[in-house]
């Protein structure tokens, strides 16, 4: 079994006057979230991270999480990095936003909050109402993107394909010989490719796209089926308690 640490977020309002009783459990809900989002960003990390406990104590209140001492270096390394950066820029945009958090928190709440681990024996960073951590806004987004149009070129000696989009226009994406080869050929032909890229922010264009998979694309709109899709799919989407945590964690776009 992988050796054990912890991680610790202690939190001090103006008066020290905060204890565990204090703490509602929306707050506690927020920062085993943002703990978990800040060790693993994305989706298969958290589906695949270890095992995290967590306990709330006394000394103002301190919240703290035990797991392996891989994610406790992780977290070690990361708060001290802001420490000594004064800044965020080397963070991804998600960690980024969840400092963004503690910021905001600390300043609405007059918090002081100190983030301290096992590995240390003084706080690697520490974030109150002086502190100024500014998010760096990013120019684009990697993700999944469905694209649809007509295959106007492929091959080439870096294998690629080029299709008409209404959308975006003509896109080229990177591909396999394998990939091309399979199947029938495909030029002048209406598909559906499924490409993972990159998104501007600014003017949503795409870039360094990679080819996933072809798609049969037959547009002709069938409501019937439509009406049965929704029909299958209400039930479950009656489930969904945050729509936007929901949708951001689709991860694809274009369909």
């Amino acid at each position: 079994m992988e050796e054990q640490g912890y991680i610790e977020i202690r939190v001090t309002n103006r008066d020290n006057s905060l204890t565990p009783k204090d703490v509602d459990i929306n707050e506690v809900k927020d920062f085993i979230s943002d703990v978990e989002t800040f060790l693993y960003p994305n989706r298969n990390e958290k589906k695949n991270r270890p095992h995290i406990s967590y306990d709330i104590e006394e000394g103002s209140a301190k919240h703290k999480f035990f797991l392996p001492i891989t994610a406790v270096i992780l977290f070690n390394g990361l708060t001290s990095e802001i420490k000594n950066r004064s800044n965020l820029d080397f963070l991804d945009y998600k960690r980024q936003s969840i400092i963004d958090k503690f910021q905001k928190r600390a300043y609405k709440e007059g918090y002081r909050i100190e983030f301290n681990n096992s590995m240390s024996k003084v706080s690697t960073l520490v974030i109150d109402e002086s502190t100024d951590f500014q998010m760096i806004a990013p120019l684009y987004f990697e993700s999944e993107f469905y694209l649809y149009g007509e295959i106007y070129q492929e091959g080439g000696k870096n294998p690629n394909i080029h299709i008409s989009t209404n959308k975006h226009g003509n896109i080229t994406v990177s591909a396999t010989k394998e990939q091309i080869a399979s199947g029938d050929k495909k030029t002048y032909k209406a598909y559906g490719i499924k490409v993972r890229g990159k998104k501007n922010l600014s003017d949503k264009s795409l870039s360094d796209l990679v080819l996933l998979d072809f798609i049969q694309y037959k547009p002709i709109f069938n409501k019937s089926l439509l009406d049965k899709v929704i029909d299958k799919a209400s039930e479950n989407l009656d489930k969904i308690k945050d729509v936007d945590v929901w949708l951001n964690n689709i991860k694809a776009e274009g369909i």
